[in-house]
């Protein structure tokens, strides 16, 4: 009920005073259209939060040169063909990606689409498929944050968007549990309610932590028929040294 009432009072604000009154990230006031959410100086700043050229190039993980990829070799990739984004978690998109997700901010929708859609260095997916909440959860939010980037990557690439998965567990949040619980807590936790058969999908989250919520979605699909899948994200978490 909380996050369904703050939720409202944004869009209420949103119907009170204009988009463009106030940067997503630093609050202070500028002057700018409804597609853009920051000032001139986080945006600056919001590059250096950029997937740095270096990473991974099948998941974006750190990896130091001559050496095998972790991430690659470890369960949480094997359902997954690649991985895209355009930013690592931290700074200026976390607080959009959580402007978005908890205060239901949407103007950072267009900014993390166009984002997402420059990363992505192909197209030729037959669906996006949006990573489900769960009604419960739902009802609690009120909206889901990956259908909205997922509709506004659909009009930025012309992939049509499909809600072929659904969650059938009601599970504490990931961003709740160490990393080591992640895996287990979804874990058989979503199925399809569509037909993914023969489909080449593009699996949409807002953001890849352990990549555990990714791997249970793209095995239901890959259960279901799909032919592959690949994850589009806004972020990707990197990680410290032992796990932190």
């Amino acid at each position: 009920m909380k996050n369904r009432l703050r939720a409202w009072m944004n869009r209420a604000a949103g119907w009170l005073f204009p988009r463009g009154a106030r940067c997503l990230c630093c609050g202070d006031p500028r002057r700018a259209s409804e597609e853009d959410c920051l000032c001139d100086s986080c945006r600056e700043k919001l590059k250096d939060w950029r997937v740095p050229a270096g990473a991974c190039n099948r998941c974006l993980s750190p990896v130091t040169r001559g050496k095998p990829c972790a991430f690659c070799g470890s369960a949480m990739m094997r359902p997954i063909e690649a991985v895209f984004a355009p930013y690592r978690f931290g700074g200026e998109t976390r607080q959009l990606i959580h402007a978005l997700k908890f205060d239901a901010c949407e103007e950072a929708v267009p900014l993390l689409a166009q984002a997402m859609a420059d990363a992505l260095p192909r197209r030729d997916f037959d669906c996006i498929v949006p990573v489900p909440l769960h009604p419960t959860r739902l009802r609690q939010r009120g909206f889901n944050q990956s259908l909205l980037l997922g509709r506004a990557l659909s009009s930025r690439t012309g992939v049509p968007v499909m809600e072929l998965l659904r969650r059938d567990r009601y599970r504490v949040p990931q961003s709740r549990l160490p990393m080591k619980r992640r895996a287990d807590n979804v874990r058989g936790a979503f199925s399809c309610m569509g037909d993914p058969a023969g489909k080449r999908v593009l699996l949409l989250d807002d953001v890849r932590t352990t990549g555990s919520t990714a791997c249970a979605c793209a095995q239901a699909l890959l259960d279901a028929g799909a032919e592959s899948v690949c994850l589009c994200v806004s972020a990707v978490v990197y990680r410290k040294a032992r796990g932190k």
